[in-house]
């Protein structure tokens, strides 16, 4: 299921269906629905998809508790007790916000065709044509999204080899996938691909420094045929030794001035770090990028 092909996902949609399918007098659990996703990691990402529930009179969103039957938040302007007058009215026995007899009233037994799994599957594929052969390449681009609820705003920004700004653009558009821990590319890559740069990128997230060897600026190296780096904020896995970031003994990526660097495609790790350790003296190649998408959003927001 090459999800891709055609640049969509609408994993909001399908995750509401989901919901719909807790029958009347019965309660599912954020991992369960998590699991109905394909993969346990997207829990916290079902309790903001339930935050942004678009039709609470039609997505039962009060039917979904916490693992241990505590009934948990609920985005509504009574708050929890409205959620617990909801699970009442259904029949359910709530003491100290928590429901009695609660795996009597669990449900698990999704219609689902586990999406997020069928999505790691698909991605074999791709890994097969991970390449770390050097490429050249005269310019460099880099891209940062800012987020209101389901608004992306994205900007591009080229430079020059030095991290002169020779240009930059700006694009709005509708998200269909939560931020899920190591399926940034299907959030954040798919609105990108309509539109192939050239160049080196420099991408906002993971290279091979990932799970599936598969980050984002592995996929976008691959998809759009070219040299990409990752460049993270955060470490995502790894052990980290002399600067070098090691995943089970195989040499991943690097640490540099508080990033954590890794190959995406057409690059190869001894290229990456010489070229990053440069760079990242020079500035931050993300900044410009994420400093523009922030402006535009909140420029935006004001104009609503």
């Amino acid at each position: 299921m090459m999800y891709y092909k055609n640049n969509k996902i609408d994993l909001y949609a399908y995750f509401y269906g989901l919901v719909r399918q807790i029958p009347y007098g019965m309660v599912s659990t954020y991992g369960d629905l998590a699991i109905a996703l394909g993969d346990v990691i997207a829990s916290r990402a079902v309790g903001e998809m339930l935050s942004q529930n678009p039709d609470p009179g039609i997505i039962p969103c009060h039917r979904v508790v916490k693992g241990d039957g505590t009934i948990g938040g609920f985005t509504h302007p009574e708050g929890v007790r409205k959620k617990v007058e909801l699970l009442e009215s259904e029949g359910m026995k709530i003491e100290n916000k928590k429901i009695i007899n609660f795996e009597k009233v669990r449900f698990r037994d999704f219609q689902t065709e586990y999406p997020l799994k069928k999505l790691r599957e698909s991605e074999t594929e791709l890994y097969e044509k991970i390449s770390f052969e050097d490429c050249d390449f005269e310019k460099i681009f880099s891209y940062d999204v800012s987020y209101n609820k389901r608004d992306a705003y994205i900007a591009k920004v080229e430079f020059d080899i030095n991290l002169n700004i020779i240009d930059y653009k700006l694009k709005k558009v509708r998200v269909d996938f939560p931020y899920i821990p190591t399926y940034l590319f299907y959030r954040e890559g798919l609105l990108l691909l309509d539109e192939k740069p050239s160049g080196l990128g420099i991408i906002d997230g993971n290279g091979i420094l990932h799970p599936r060897k598969l980050g984002i600026a592995t996929f976008l190296g691959i998809l759009w045929e070219m040299p990409t780096i990752g460049i993270a904020k955060t470490l995502l896995l790894g052990n980290i030794k002399d600067d070098k970031i090691y995943v089970n003994g195989e040499l991943r990526g690097f640490s540099i001035k508080k990033r954590f660097v890794s190959p995406g495609n057409r690059i190869s790790l001894k290229k990456t770090y010489a070229l990053m350790k440069d760079l990242l003296v020079k500035g931050d190649p993300i900044k410009p990028a994420h400093e523009l998408a922030k402006h535009f959003m909140e420029s935006e927001r004001q104009r609503q």
